[in-house]
């Protein structure tokens, strides 16, 4: 029955610039009103949704707050340079003392 999964939700401090964010890693707004933008992920098949609002301040969980977008493997290996020229710094996860991407085969 499960086909795959529709849609993700995030709370955000800024909307606008984070529409800004995921327009620069090249997601198209989907719809948009005055506290939440909606970003096809895959066009009919997925999107993300952003929301303005105080949830954002709640301490960082990876179960709350976590969105891992799949890639092809080769991409991958460029993303760290991919993210710096479209002005966005890649930053370590975790408790890791580098921002490489991290990557699961599966």
């Amino acid at each position: 029955m499960i086909q795959g999964l529709y849609e993700a939700h995030l709370p955000v401090s800024n909307l606008e610039e984070s529409i800004h964010f995921y327009q620069k890693l090249g997601l198209t707004i989907a719809w948009k009103d005055d506290d939440s933008a909606f970003f096809w992920i895959e066009e009919k098949k997925s999107w993300l949704g952003l929301w303005e609002s105080f949830e954002y301040k709640t301490p960082y969980h990876p179960s709350l707050r976590h969105v891992a977008f799949r890639v092809d493997y080769e991409m991958l290996k460029q993303a760290t340079r991919w993210l710096i020229d479209r002005g966005i710094q890649p930053v370590p996860f975790g408790s890791r003392d580098n921002a490489e991407p991290l990557l699961e085969i599966v």
